[in-house]
């Protein structure tokens, strides 16, 4: 960080060059601290929660430097601030902290699941019944209600029960969101970032991903097992790329796991993870895919091909 601060000296660079010199350990070392250097410059801080993301690059004004300040600030109080804290955002009204899962009912009987980190703030109405996902996960199951349409919104995304149980993840991979139903049928509005409104019904059994830039996939079928599988501590990826494996373990783990390549983060993986201890995942991921998992501290954990 100092080295790209813009005050550093030439004794600074002097010295660094003398120190990565010593030895072959210290090499890798240093050649793994300018690799995350240049990685850091596509990860953002999420507004809402503070937690530090992978994804599109950082928006003006937030400089590597902020960011990983911010992360250095979490290391040194013994990650205690990074590993606890709920979903902290004043306007949830329900929220959940690392590796916590919670089931609430709401005003009007539905209930609603949250994942780890994950929260929700409440919008009835006498017209609509409107939650907004403001990060995470949750799995609702909807009581009937005709005068009052139930909707759920996270960012520009849209999604009306038609009488139903569905599942809304925003913890996927580069900002994407997947709606999954697991009964009868659901309507996603989506507004894309060209200015078009996009819609869709996902029945039973299916679901569908919508992209960063509000563009709704393809239908796909998901059995209802797979979608709720988190509900039980499980993850099952059925062809999924492991940038949203690990996303799907971030909110379980204490640290940050980081993806160095984007060909990494594109890997697909079929496999049975358990959400509850995402180390032994990781490791299990590592035996089956030509990657490596290495542990640089207790708070940062770095996946590589």
């Amino acid at each position: 960080m100092r080295l790209n601060s813009g005050t550093a000296t030439a004794a600074d660079r002097r010295g660094f060059e003398i120190w990565r010199k010593r030895s072959d350990e210290h090499e890798e070392a240093a050649r793994e601290a300018e690799a995350l250097w240049t990685d850091a410059g596509y990860l953002h801080l999420d507004p809402q929660t503070g937690i530090v993301k992978p994804g599109r690059p950082i928006k003006s004004g937030q400089t590597r430097r902020t960011i990983l300040t911010g992360v250095a600030g979490f290391v040194v109080l013994g990650g205690s601030l990074w590993a606890t804290a709920a979903f902290r955002n004043r306007n949830a009204d329900y929220e959940t902290g690392l590796g916590e899962t919670r089931t609430v009912t709401l005003p009007d009987g539905s209930r609603a699941t949250l994942n780890a980190r994950s929260g929700i703030a409440l919008a009835f109405s006498q017209l609509e019944r409107r939650v907004v996902l403001i990060g995470g996960q949750a799995f609702f199951e909807v009581e009937p209600e005709s005068a009052r349409p139930f909707r759920v919104e996270i960012s520009d995304v849209l999604v009306t029960a038609l009488g139903t149980a569905f599942d809304v993840d925003s913890n996927l991979a580069d900002g994407a969101v997947s709606i999954s139903v697991t009964q009868h049928a659901v309507e996603v509005a989506s507004s894309s970032r060209s200015g078009s409104l996009e819609r869709l019904r996902v029945f039973e059994s299916q679901a569908v991903t919508i992209d960063a830039n509000g563009h709704i996939g393809p239908i796909a079928t998901q059995a209802s097992s797979v979608t709720t599988a988190w509900r039980k501590g499980m993850y099952i990826a059925e062809n999924r790329t492991l940038g949203d494996v690990v996303a799907a373990l971030r909110s379980y783990h204490q640290g940050w796991l980081v993806i160095r390549g984007e060909g990494t983060a594109k890997l697909l993986v079929n496999a049975v993870l358990n959400l509850r201890t995402p180390d032994e995942s990781l490791d299990a991921l590592a035996s089956g895919l030509p990657i490596s998992v290495r542990r640089l501290s207790p708070y940062l954990v770095v996946i590589s091909g």
